[in-house]
């Protein structure tokens, strides 16, 4: 294969992966923005399904479905990349192999999302009792405490390493900021990630203290997480400031898109 298909294909999956990242941030903006709100003036806090029907009612919400529909696949890819192929360059002892497992999940979760975006352009359900969701809700209340016991720690563990990359700034190595923005732009980045990561670990707490209301069928999300949030004491102002949080993740998102460093692999030699 030539230099130049090598390339193409490599710019292809940067400029796809940039596309995701613009993505992501559009929905944690609205999540955020609405957890914000809601500590505020009442209301229902928001999943990430639930922000993509927000910014699909927007006035550009034809072109931001389309967008959508093209960058979520993308997002999710890139993040099969990065677990498969290892693209960030982890390596595979045990903290990399950690990661790239998480990115792996990621994938999957956007994967998700990507299907879902899909199914409102096309008009196709993907709700509903068919067979596949009636084999999981006959084995989720089997399987619930066994599969969301393991998931909390996972998310336990994802929240330390939010927390984690916003104290040591190990998330700076993949970025090229302006040196007369990079102030602002770190801190930014900080307080976006140490949100994301209490909004893991309010999930972890509902997952590891109450196995046996949640199953498989009914994983908790974003949202629960944050409703958990605003039961807490002093619960508005915990919300509050998570959701600016989740608002500044957004913005660090954005960041990524246009100052991350994308270390697209070359496909064609991994697969050989």
């Amino acid at each position: 294969m030539s230099t130049v298909t090598v390339r193409d294909h490599r710019d292809a999956i940067e400029k796809g992966a940039r596309l995701g990242y613009l993505a992501r941030a559009a929905i944690f903006i609205v999540i955020g923005f609405f957890a914000f709100r809601t500590a505020f003036a009442g209301g229902d806090t928001m999943s990430e399904r639930e922000a993509i029907s927000e910014i699909i009612a927007s006035p550009f919400g034809n072109v931001s479905l389309v967008l959508l529909v093209i960058a979520l696949p993308a997002f999710a890819i890139w993040r099969l990349l990065q677990a498969v192929l290892d693209a960030d360059g982890y390596g595979t002892g045990a903290k990399g192999l950690a990661v790239r497992a998480g990115r792996l999940i990621s994938a999957f979760a956007y994967g998700f999302l990507a299907i879902y975006v899909g199914s409102l352009l096309f008009g196709v359900s993907v709700g509903g009792s068919g067979g596949g969701s009636e084999v999981v809700d006959r084995w989720a209340g089997f399987f619930g405490p066994w599969l969301t016991i393991p998931l909390g720690l996972v998310m336990l563990a994802v929240a330390g390493s939010q927390v984690g990359k916003a104290y040591s700034g190990s998330f700076l190595r993949f970025l090229s900021l302006p040196p007369a923005q990079a102030g602002w732009m770190t801190l930014v980045c900080r307080i976006g990630l140490v949100a994301r990561g209490v909004v893991f670990a309010a999930i972890a707490l509902l997952l590891l203290t109450g196995a046996s209301r949640w199953n498989a069928a009914h994983p908790p999300g974003l949202d629960d997480g944050l409703a958990e949030i605003g039961s807490w004491p002093y619960g508005w102002l915990l919300l509050s400031a998570t959701g600016a949080g989740l608002v500044a993740f957004g913005i660090y998102a954005i960041i990524l898109a246009r100052y991350g460093h994308i270390r697209s692999p070359d496909i064609s030699r991994a697969l050989k």
